[in-house]
């Protein structure tokens, strides 16, 4: 990597980090600027406004879309592995996909939510490869939704250790019936 994609990412890691840990407002260019240790010169040159910071973002989360589609469409378990990584794993990505829901809320980032939009279609299209039935492959991306939702809010909502893996048997049960018919 470079030393401009190094300070690029390093500056997005800043922004992301305040969006997640402060809130959208927190994320102005100085305090950016600030967290990344650059000037905001430095950062304008990057990122020449806070749209284009969240452009990164959506770009960084593009990035990892394009390497699930590829990775998951030829898993023949490709349902199961996806429901079973839906729970919130601190893995950076988790961060920038919470920072562009936070975005996303607000009418002014459009990219945010486009970002998540493209995503979806990434994880719908390799399971639908999987299942042979995108309507099927939109229930598992809101049932992946909804666990990555209560993983992430953890606390008294979060979920039972064995849930997910019961998530998993009720699918394959409807499956079955589903083929039987």
């Amino acid at each position: 990597m470079s030393k401009a994609d190094d300070t690029r990412e390093r500056i997005l890691d800043a922004f992301e980090r305040l969006v997640v840990e402060s809130g959208e407002r927190a994320g102005t260019i100085a305090a950016t600027a600030d967290a990344a240790g650059v000037s905001k010169g430095g950062l304008l040159y990057h990122f020449g406004s806070k749209g284009a910071l969240v452009d990164g973002l959506a770009e960084r989360l593009d990035r990892f879309g394009e390497h699930e589609e590829e990775r998951l469409s030829p898993m023949p378990d490709a349902v199961t592995v996806f429901l079973r990584e839906s729970l919130a794993a601190e893995d950076p990505i988790d961060r920038t996909l919470v920072a562009l829901l936070k975005l996303g809320q607000l009418d002014e980032h459009v990219a945010a939510r486009d970002a998540l939009d493209r995503l979806d279609e990434h994880y719908l299209a390799a399971l639908t490869t999987s299942l042979g039935d995108r309507d099927l492959a939109l229930l598992v991306v809101r049932l992946s939704d909804g666990i990555y939702l209560r993983s992430v809010i953890g606390g008294a909502g979060s979920l039972p250790p064995d849930s997910v893996e019961q998530v998993i048997r009720w699918l394959e049960q409807l499956l079955a019936r589903k083929a039987q018919s």
